[in-house]
């Protein structure tokens, strides 16, 4: 079963801020539309108390009004009227009206004030014996009122949605150094010297840097204790073995031929231990720092030269001055020229060469090769060390130390080499020219 997906501390964060600005935005909005609302009609109302103070001022001379109206509409082109006006006699009958008010007095009592009657909002004025009103349709207010209120609450509206775009951007800023405190802990490659950890760009994540800085001294102290250990151990080792194997050559000498070929074998057996032995200190010293120096090709082949197997030399002598670590390098050459003795090879040709930035060894046998599928399998656990430096027991160890020196010279193993040999199997260590910074 797929294991379920951590919540995104952005995603949460982005999520819940949006939502409040807009929440906000959304309760920000309705209350500038009501206040508009409002505002509006107040100011509508005012526009109706205005014109009727000043159409009674006009009206004041009731029979002049009344001869030039006839108990009709003032004379005027046809136009549309937002305010309908009646003046009106003391006792109602109507003396005078707009354009668009109707030919019957408002059923509105004459009283001062606002009123609303037959979908009028209607204002009643009085005058010298006369009563003026002024009304507008409540549509045309109700209208007035909703647009106003739209567009208040609209701008509004957007300025919260720019505010939460506005937030989401600036969280994810802020989360930044989040993902690139992963990056820092995603470059650490874990050694006997702790590397040293980029300033925490943030307060926050001050006590995570902290804690990562101290598992890392941890992990050193730890690896320095491995790591001396094992070097310690194959010292230890070291000296018995060169004694036993000495012990063996005199014994060879003096030994009947009956018992020659166990001899031979027991030699045989202690040489190969003491190529372990070589190996685990020669790994030991990759955690350390490489030894750069310049030094011959040719002088691989003394390594490879007396290990029960044919060596052919001619592809180091042409070869130019290699920059290394001769030491490891040799080492990592001795061992992939054994790995080809045990698997059945007769013969096994170096070759050095430089190209450029790069330089490179090749180690190449006439053995019965490798089947496709265990070829990918030891490609694939040679990219998962370059990647992650994990060890894989399927490499053994000569290709396990080959890929560590490579490694230690900030280069790498592959198992193709140019031109690809007809048959047998073939190693190529690759490493720069010059240490990398």
């Amino acid at each position: 079963m797929k294991a379920r997906a951590a919540p995104s501390i952005r995603a949460r964060l982005v999520r819940s801020t949006t939502l409040y600005v807009l929440a906000g935005a959304l309760a920000s909005a309705a209350a500038a539309a009501f206040a508009v609302s409002v505002v509006v009609k107040a100011l509508m109302d005012s526009a109706l108390e205005e014109t009727a103070q000043v159409l009674v001022v006009l009206a004041e001379h009731e029979k002049d009004v009344a001869s030039l109206a006839q108990g009709a509409a003032l004379p005027a082109p046809p136009h549309r009227e937002t305010l309908m006006w009646q003046l009106r006699a003391a006792d109602g009958g109507l003396i005078a009206r707009s354009h668009d008010a109707p030919r019957e007095p408002w059923p509105v009592p004459l009283f001062e004030g606002h009123r609303q009657s037959m979908g009028l909002a209607v204002y009643t004025l009085a005058g010298r014996n006369v009563w003026l009103q002024v009304a507008q349709p409540l549509a045309e207010l109700q209208r007035a009122q909703r647009a106003a209120a739209l567009q208040a609450g609209s701008a509004v509206l957007l300025l919260g949605l720019l505010a939460a775009g506005a937030v989401a951007w600036r969280a994810d800023r802020e989360l930044a150094p989040v993902a690139q405190m992963a990056r820092d802990v995603e470059s650490i490659n874990p050694g006997p010297v702790a590397p040293a950890l980029p300033r925490s760009p943030r307060r926050e994540l001050e006590p995570v840097y902290a804690a990562l800085e101290g598992l890392l001294l941890r992990l050193e102290r730890k690896l320095r204790s491995e790591r001396a250990f094992a070097a310690h151990a194959a010292h230890s080792l070291r000296t018995p073995l060169a004694g036993l194997a000495a012990q063996l050559e005199l014994a060879r000498t003096q030994a009947p031929d009956a018992l020659q070929p166990r001899l031979a074998l027991a030699l045989d057996a202690a040489r190969r231990l003491s190529g372990v032995i070589e190996a685990l200190l020669a790994m030991a010293r990759t955690t350390e720092a490489v030894r750069w120096r310049r030094f011959a090709a040719d002088t691989l082949g003394t390594v490879a030269l007396g290990r029960h197997i044919d060596v052919d030399l001619s592809g180091l002598g042409a070869a130019p001055a290699l920059h290394g670590d001769p030491d490891l390098l040799s080492v990592a050459v001795a061992n992939l020229v054994d790995n080809a003795a045990r698997h059945g090879a007769t013969r096994v040709r170096l070759g050095a060469a430089v190209d450029g930035a790069t330089q490179r060894i090749e180690v190449a046998d006439d053995g019965p090769g490798v089947p496709p599928q265990r070829l990918a399998e030891l490609r694939a656990a040679l990219a998962r060390f370059d990647r992650d430096g994990e060890l894989d027991a399927a490499l053994g160890l000569g290709l396990t130390l080959a890929a560590t020196v490579a490694r230690a010279h900030g280069g790498r193993l592959d198992l193709d080499c140019e031109p690809a040999p007809k048959r047998g199997f073939c190693a190529r260590l690759s490493w720069p020219v010059a240490p990398t910074p």
